[in-house]
């Protein structure tokens, strides 16, 4: 099978790279047909926040268009078109040439980008519209793809209710996680502290306001420390909640960690922490924290939700507790400190978890048969 991956995605996001690892180990050949559009998050966001009159993006999806339509007439037969994320524009030119090749297009779609900018980041106003055409674009980009990818099946089914689009079009594939990175590493202690790791985003959906208010619930416990890692929309504001509450236990580590050093601090914790916010998204998601550290051999604690139940077993491969409860968050740190035995067995199963249904070539098998499926749904249908 030959696999043209179309469009203006990601080429480091983690979702990308591991589909795309994850089908060469299984010897499908992926040809990129690839484009770049955005300088990071940071550029993307700052070009959504100008609204639709913005002549400058357009001109880049002009000049992005034309790169990628170059690419594609260069390249030689293919059986599957596989539109990256994010790609809920390039969906609808990957269809004009699937259409006309007459092969299937597979849209990863993973998330809601409606919800992400409206509901869970409130880039973009619910009555604006900027938020009409986000809607339109994504529920016709999926109706117009014969398969449409996304990250659990509580994603599945809310894009199916959200759109009326059939629930038997969209399929679940996990993140997982880059295996050439984060992979257990035999780490000596270097401090007698119990150390308690979050890295992201500071995205709202991670709830990081409830990590900050646990570390405030074990002040009075001086061999508790919590590590944060990273930086961004809430960073500010949560700051000042830490200076509000006076802790004193969290080391904040805001400049870039590139991957490696990220593991390296991975590494050095106890225990890594997933998300804890409250919003419908929030429980339907698993994030990419929570694969990086069962890809590290890291017991995880993380919020309870639909997406959870998917895949993990608390007290076996997951510590999972209730979302938006600091005090919740508190007692399962305090779990698996008084517990080592509990500990390793989170982490030692988990790592299993990881190797069984996360690793790339996991992934990889799992990705062959949807592709493999979507061929045999457009054979049924002929020309």
């Amino acid at each position: 099978m030959r696999v043209c991956y179309f469009g203006t995605y990601d080429a480091d996001y983690v979702r990308n790279r591991v589909l795309i690892q994850g089908l060469r180990a299984r010897g499908v050949e992926v040809v990129e047909c690839h484009s770049r559009l955005w300088r990071g998050t940071a550029d993307k966001v700052r070009e959504v926040e100008k609204g639709l009159i913005n002549p400058r993006l357009w001109w880049r999806f002009l000049l992005a268009y034309m790169q990628l339509l170059r690419q594609y007439l260069k390249l030689r037969e293919w059986d599957v078109m596989v539109v990256g994320y994010a790609g809920h524009l390039d969906v609808f030119l990957a269809r004009i040439l699937a259409s006309f090749a007459r092969k299937p297009l597979v849209f990863d779609a993973f998330l809601s980008l409606h919800e992400t900018l409206v509901d869970d980041r409130g880039l973009v106003d619910g009555r604006s519209v900027m938020a009409s055409l986000v809607f339109r674009l994504e529920k016709a980009g999926c109706a117009l793809s014969d398969v449409v990818l996304v990250d659990t099946q509580a994603h599945a089914q809310y894009f199916s209710s959200k759109y009326g689009l059939p629930r038997t079009k969209f399929r679940r594939i996990w993140v997982g996680a880059d295996e050439s990175i984060y992979h257990p590493v035999p780490s000596p202690r270097q401090e007698a502290a119990f150390t308690v790791i979050y890295f992201g985003k500071y995205i709202p959906l991670h709830g990081v306001k409830y990590i900050v208010e646990a570390a405030a619930e074990l002040a009075a416990h001086p061999d508790i420390s919590f590590e944060l890692v990273g930086r961004g929309q809430t960073y500010g504001e949560m700051r000042r909640l830490a200076q509000r509450l006076q802790v004193r236990n969290i080391i904040w580590r805001p400049e870039w960690q590139e991957p490696a050093e990220l593991a390296q601090r991975i590494a050095q914790a106890d225990v890594c922490l997933g998300i804890f916010g409250t919003s419908a998204k929030a429980g339907r998601v698993i994030p990419s924290k929570a694969y990086i550290a069962l890809a590290m051999k890291k017991p995880l604690i993380t919020r309870e939700s639909p997406a959870a139940r998917e895949v993990f077993v608390s007290g076996e491969n997951s510590l999972l507790c209730l979302a938006g409860n600091a005090q919740a968050l508190a007692h399962r740190i305090l779990a698996l400190k008084d517990d080592p035995s509990l500990r390793e067995r989170i982490a030692v199963n988990g790592h299993r978890l990881f190797q069984e249904r996360f690793s790339s070539q996991a992934i990889g098998a799992q990705m062959e048969r949807i592709l493999q499926e979507s061929l045999a749904l457009r054979s049924k249908r002929g020309p």
